[in-house]
């Protein structure tokens, strides 16, 4: 497909700060067409902190579903979804300069739900049932990996190690009722059933450290599960009088965490388990919210808020040794819950930086929460 658009003109405006693009830009859509920053600076309620609005198109923007973390390291860069050229493409931009380029031209991807391998530099995302790579270096070479059978829905995001050599993924069978949490080789496509579970799991997380268990999601029972890759054993986390919600790998490889909603007199915890030791420990959370995140150094518990009367970014700094944690409101993000496209789907780049979505502005688009 090909289009052209007028870039905008960003104006300084209450106070926030733009980076100036030429009036009259035009970037012309496609695999490798190139674009300015679109970059707003804001203030966050955290004086140390400050927020930049990466895009400010008209069209939906975002980065990704909740479990992906769209940062390459080595190239500095975040990839998100647009659906600028009216359709959803990838786009990969730089944060040197927000300048930004389009690295997939199709009407027919999955974009919101793409994942990234920083370790290979690719994208991994679903075209027309096709599982599917594409380098995040140009020429932005596209690699057909697996199509999935008609009879099977792919839930979730495309799941994957560290080293980008494994997808796992989950595969729901409408009239069997069950779901085939399977891993597929990115290179060779092969693909290897590990187990079948009742129910539809809308989330299968592949342990991305070290690759031998799946951590897993139960959509209507609201019940959290591992299943050990060589063993083939379930292991479930929860129970039916728990809910469990947003299943989350620590970056150390040791520990499955999830979210356990409120119940009764007990407050709603960030629970992990150490897959080695096999022990649950859970952090208190007073001031809740939907979704969370964790730091690599395993110091900052992240939280989006949870309704129109508490839109916030938090950062819950865990106090060490203990289950406590100081909640700290960082940015006022102001999304709404109409469309998960535009939930807030935060992911830690860093130890202190915070990329996520909001749709404040009327349209879905894409801000960093960064340390100054």
């Amino acid at each position: 497909m090909k289009a052209t658009a007028a870039l905008l003109v960003c104006v300084s405006m209450l106070g926030f700060s733009c980076a100036a693009l030429a009036e009259g830009s035009v970037a012309e859509y496609g695999k490798g067409a190139r674009f300015e920053a679109e970059w707003k600076t804001l203030p966050a309620l955290d004086p140390d902190y400050e927020v930049v609005q990466l895009t400010t198109s008209k069209a939906l923007d975002n980065k990704m579903y909740l479990d992906v973390d769209p940062y390459v390291p080595s190239l500095n860069s975040v990839l998100f979804m647009s659906k600028r050229d009216g359709h959803e493409n990838l786009y990969l931009m730089s944060l040197d300069n927000g300048k930004f380029v389009q690295v997939t031209d199709s009407d027919d991807i999955e974009g919101d739900h793409a994942n990234v391998s920083p370790t290979t530099d690719e994208a991994f995302y679903v075209e027309d049932r096709t599982i599917t790579s594409v380098s995040l270096r140009a020429p932005y070479r596209e690699k057909k990996i697996r199509t999935i059978p008609e009879k099977y829905d792919l839930k979730g995001i495309p799941s994957l190690t560290s080293d980008g050599k494994t997808i796992a993924a989950s595969l729901y069978h409408e009239e069997e009722k069950r779901s085939s949490l399977v891993l597929i080789d990115a290179r060779t496509g092969e693909l290897e059933t590990v187990k079948k579970i009742d129910g539809k799991v809308d989330h299968v997380l592949i342990n991305p450290v070290h690759g031998d268990t799946l951590l897993f999601h139960l959509l209507v029972e609201d019940q959290i599960g591992l299943v050990n890759i060589d063993t083939k054993k379930k292991t479930m986390l929860t129970d039916s009088n728990d809910h469990g919600a947003h299943p989350f790998w620590e970056s150390n490889g040791r520990d499955a965490a999830f979210v356990q909603r409120a119940q009764g007199d007990t407050p709603e915890q960030v629970v992990t388990y150490n897959i080695r030791k096999e022990e649950f420990f859970s952090y208190d959370i007073r001031d809740r919210s939907n979704h969370f995140a964790m730091n690599p150094a395993r110091t900052i518990i992240q939280g989006d808020g949870h309704d129109e009367s508490a839109p916030y970014i938090y950062y819950y700094y865990i106090k060490p040794g203990t289950n406590k944690v100081d909640t700290v409101k960082m940015f006022k993000h102001r999304s709404s819950s109409d469309s998960e496209s535009v939930h807030p789907h935060a992911a830690f780049i860093n130890d202190t930086d915070l990329i996520f979505n909001s749709d404040a502005a009327g349209n879905g688009d894409v801000y960093l929460l960064r340390e100054k």
